[in-house]
Parts: C-alpha cells; sequence; structure tokens
C-alpha cells in the first residue's frame, strides 16, 4: 500500500504495435487498463516490460513498489514470475489466458509451474478455458482460477435503436471476425450457397474482419458461384464504429470451432445489439447462447492437431442453419449475457483482494464443454521440475525477445538463427515479414511467443477421442 492506503498496482501500458492490420479479441482484453485508471482505491505503477526484462535495476526500482502485478502482457506473464523471484521480491500476480490450444499460453502456463504461490491468480475469459486448463495443468490450484470477462464495460446501453436492411427484401446475415478456416469462415459461404439454391434472391452474407482481398477469402469466388453476388466483404473496423455494422445485419452467424476460441466477443457484441444468433456449440457458445441458437457440431477425431497452428477443430451442418433461417427459427436470448456484465467489478475485486475475492462466485460450465474437455488428448507438453530449470530456460527466450522487440543489432542474426531452429519456417518467415516491414513486437498473440517455441524445441499436439470413447 501507498501512504495514502492504496493498493500499488503495477502494469505494462499495454499499446499493440501500429501496424497491426485487424481487431484481435485477445488484444482488445487489455482494455481493463481502464479499468485500474478509474479504480480510487488503486495507485498504477506503469512501466515498460521490455525495459524491465532488460534491465534487472530498473526491474528491481519498479517492482519492489508493486503490491500486485497485472500481467498485461499477453501469453509473457512469465517475465514477472522470473523477475519476483531473480529479485527476491514478493508482490502478487494476475496473469490471464486469452487463447485456448494455442503455444503461447501453453509455454506460459508451462514456464510459470515451479514459480507459482498460492496467493497468485489467473484469469479465463470462460469456464471452458478454465477447465480446459485445469485438465491440461492439473498442479494449477482451483482457488486461484476466475472466470472474468469485464469487457462489457464499454459497451453502448442501447446498441441498436431500429436496425435496417440494407437491401428491403433480404434478410442479412452478419459475420464478424477473421476470415479464417480456423473460424470455419468457409462454411459462412457454403451457407449462403445453400440458401440460395433453396431460396433465391432473399439472403445475402455481409462479412466484417481481417482477410484478403478482393473478397476476405481466397477461396470465396469459386465457392460461391452465382451466389456471389450476394456477398459482401468490409475490412476489420474499430471497436468505437462496429455496433453501426451489427446495425445493417438481421442475424449474426458464428460457426468457428477455432483451437484458439476461448469466448466469441461477437457473440456478447450481437447480444449486446439484440441480434439473434446462430453458432457452433464449441467453446463458450453453450456459456453464452440459448440451446436453440447452437448448430449441431461434429469434431474430427481422425487427425492430429498441433498447438503451433490455429485450426477448426469440427465444424457445424449448414444444413441445420439453413433449415433454421428459413423456418424463421432464429432467435434471440441475452441470459447468458447478462452472466458477464458485472465483470467490471468482479475484476477490480480480484486486483484488490487475489483468491480472497467475495464477487467471484463459481461459474459452471455446460455438458458440451465437459464432453469436449472428456475427450481432449494433450502430448508433447514438457513440464519443469524446478525453479533452477525455468530460471535456465526463461535465460536462453530472454535474449531473443529482447533483441525482436528492441531490433538492436544482433537483429538480423537472430531472424536468420530463428529461420534456422524453425520446425514451421513458413510461418517463420511470415513473423520475419511482419516484423521487419511493420515493427510487429510481443503485442501480436501469435508472433513472437510462437517464435521462442523454436528456441526451446516447445511443440505440444493434441487430439479428439471419439465421442463413444471413455479415454
Amino acid at each position: 500500500m501507498n501512504s495514502s492506503g492504496r493498493l500499488r498496482v503495477g502494469v505494462h501500458r499495454f499499446q499493440t504495435y501500429e501496424g497491426h492490420p485487424g481487431r484481435d479479441g485477445a488484444n482488445l482484453a487489455y482494455e481493463t487498463l481502464k479499468l485500474l485508471m478509474q479504480c480510487p482505491e488503486i495507485a498504477l505503477e506503469l512501466h515498460d516490460i521490455v525495459t524491465l526484462f532488460g534491465d534487472y535495476d530498473a526491474a528491481r526500482c519498479v517492482l519492489r513498489r508493486c503490491d500486485v502485478v497485472v500481467a498485461a502482457v499477453g501469453p509473457h506473464a512469465y517475465i514477472y514470475f522470473y523477475l519476483r523471484e531473480r529479485l527476491g521480491l514478493s508482490f502478487r500476480i494476475i496473469r490471464d489466458v486469452r487463447t485456448a490450444l494455442w503455444n503461447g499460453y501453453l509455454l506460459q502456463e508451462v514456464l510459470i509451474g515451479p514459480y507459482l504461490r498460492s496467493y497468485d491468480s489467473v484469469i479465463y475469459s470462460s469456464a471452458y478455458s478454465r477447465d480446459l486448463f485445469r485438465k491440461i495443468f492439473p498442479n494449477v490450484s482451483h482457488n486461484s482460477q476466475h472466470v472474468c470477462y469485464p469487457l462489457l464495460n464499454w459497451f453502448p446501453q442501447q446498441a441498436v435503436a431500429a436496425r435496417r436492411r440494407i437491401h428491403n427484401d433480404m434478410f442479412t446475415i452478419g459475420y464478424v471476425g477473421r476470415l479464417t478456416p480456423d473460424k470455419n469462415f468457409f462454411q459462412v459461404l457454403d451457407l449462403l450457397v445453400a440458401l440460395h439454391r433453396r431460396l433465391p434472391g432473399y439472403f445475402r452474407v455481409r462479412a466484417v474482419g481481417e482477410g484478403r482481398p478482393p473478397l476476405g477469402y481466397p477461396d470465396a469466388a469459386r465457392r460461391l458461384g452465382p451466389a456471389i453476388d450476394y456477398y459482401e466483404w468490409y475490412p476489420p473496423v474499430s471497436p468505437r464504429n462496429i455496433w453501426r455494422e451489427y446495425a445493417t445485419f438481421d442475424a449474426l452467424f458464428f460457426p468457428s470451432t477455432s483451437t484458439l476460441e476461448t469466448f466469441g466477443r461477437v457473440l456478447t457484441e450481437a447480444l449486446n445489439a439484440r441480434l439473434p444468433v446462430l453458432a457452433s456449440s464449441h467453446g463458450a457458445c453453450s456459456e453464452l447462447l440459448a440451446p436453440e441458437a447452437l448448430l449441431q457440431t461434429k469434431y474430427y477425431t481422425d487427425r492430429l492437431f498441433t498447438a503451433h497452428f490455429a485450426a477448426p477443430l469440427g465444424a457445424i451442418k449448414v444444413e441445420e442453419a439453413v433449415d433454421r433461417l428459413i423456418g424463421g427459427a432464429v432467435i434471440y436470448d441475452d441470459r447468458g449475457l447478462e452472466k458477464y456484465r458485472n465483470d467490471g467489478v468482479r475484476y477490480i475485486s480480484i486486483v484488490l483482494y487475489g483468491n480472497q475475492s467475495d464477487d467471484t462466485p463459481y461459474r459452471s460450465g455446460t455438458i458440451q464443454q465437459s464432453d469436449f474437455v472428456r475427450r481432449l488428448n494433450v502430448y508433447g507438453l514438457k513440464r519443469l521440475s524446478s525453479i533452477g530449470e525455468a530460471d535456465e530456460v526463461i535465460r536462453r527466450m530472454r535474449r531473443w525477445f529482447l533483441i525482436l522487440n528492441r531490433r538492436s543489432a544482433n537483429y538480423p542474426l537472430v531472424l536468420l538463427e530463428l529461420l534456422t531452429r524453425s520446425n514451421h519456417r513458413r510461418k517463420t518467415l511470415e513473423f520475419i515479414g511482419r516484423s521487419v516491414r511493420l515493427g510487429e513486437d510481443f503485442t501480436n498473440i501469435g508472433g513472437i511467443d510462437l517464435q521462442l517455441s523454436h528456441l526451446i524445441r516447445f511443440y505440444p499436439q493434441f487430439s479428439i477421442s471419439p465421442v463413444n470413447s471413455h479415454g
């Protein structure tokens, strides 16, 4: 506490690198910094994590003043655990997990295992994410795990006064998010084709999100055929302007089964805009949506996935979505959204009181989530047995992390070393291009965190057992 009795909270001044092309839900999560700034019981100690990791004296000067550190640094919370141990400090650490089956956060949780203390906390976006990580990392205390999504504070109270249709005689199906295979965007296109076949000229699709010109998705023209006249793509828009896009939709379609999915921010946005939704039953969808809004989802049980790439874990039944849309069986139900309305208060309570917070009641998972977690098999997840072993690994990673972020004299050599060590050179070449051209830094989740995996040969894999399996 400082002299006025306020809790001293250290946090990195998070700002996504300037060239970031998309509207990334994981990065938007660090808008929680605003909540901390608004709390009269908190005195913020803002810092730069790259400076602290590169200069132990500077780290000691900053961190010894902190009662708590909120790790708003993507999947790099291990830096704070390492510094706390090395500097002999005792501040409490609140970390988060923003993606699911993804190298970055899996690596974070492996690295911090030996450093964990009973008063540290971890925040998950959903019960699905929490239960998934409980299975993978059973050593983490349940008392330290909190489900909280505090970003609804900045939603408009009434996002859409009166929704309008772009074309009076057409029903507009909206899609918001990355136009990528892991989000099952191809099923958005297949849906439009199937609707056009059954009821020509009545439905159209308006897709908003990060994609590749001219149509947002490489295979779009071939897949759509004649239905292309009823398809529109728009690049990402700012969080402030996204509500204008929702005002043009009659319903939202969310078929994602991505390995990354932990929450589904666009679902809460759509519900706040009073839109009906049709979605897969994967991830947090069954927490947020009524059963009538969920589509049957069949998982791929015949393949081995790598946590280094985003991929679809399964697919929805397009014909089921077609039947519901044509039959008018698409509903609006915001009860799932209302469960998260107070999470701004809950988040502050966790920061102030840690695992003793009484504003964080238990949130149960759903049947769909429990079934998926039970069927998940994870392989090749290296465990660290001691603080000394973790120290050694993080010290090796430290050099790469600092050079990649600072672009110091050895930057070209590190890029070459990175490419030489990489098990996934095409993806590494893409990262190198973004790093050189756009100045990408650690704030792009799925960038530097993935590349650090090559240094220590960290390549977890996973599979999904068949539905009748009891393994």
